[in-house]
């Protein structure tokens, strides 16, 4: 798949957050069907070739992990500057991961898993 305009990519976008909350619910991205699964892979990988050409970053975090790092601190009932308190790193990194400007730690991976939950199959993509 190949996305070649924004807004594809912004309902590709919505329709990985579709899929990373529907797993988040389900106790896990394994609970998905395996066509759903499958479609948030395509899907993640697509859009994350769209931003590497749009705006390269080699470091650029996932889209998936992106969007599941939005809907878990959703779901906890954070506002974004609390997630970025919850996992140790201040607004303006929070954000800049958000916006796949900035990687993240081995640290602050292990704090998007404990502290917001969000699968480590995902994290550690």
């Amino acid at each position: 798949m190949v996305v070649k305009d924004k807004k594809t990519y912004e309902e590709i976008d919505a329709r990985i957050e579709q899929l990373l909350e529907k797993g988040t619910e389900l106790g896990g991205m394994e609970m998905l069907s395996e066509e759903e699964q499958e479609e948030l892979k395509v899907l993640s990988e697509a859009a994350y070739d769209w931003e590497c050409e749009e705006e390269p970053h080699p470091w650029r975090v996932k889209p998936s992990l992106i969007a599941a790092i939005k809907v878990a601190f959703r779901k906890k009932g954070y506002k974004q500057k609390e997630a970025a308190e919850a996992i140790g790193v201040s607004p303006t990194t929070f954000s800049d991961i958000l916006h796949g400007r900035r990687s993240i730690s081995f640290d602050t991976a292990r704090n998007i898993y404990h502290e917001l939950g969000v699968p480590a199959n995902l994290v550690l993509q």
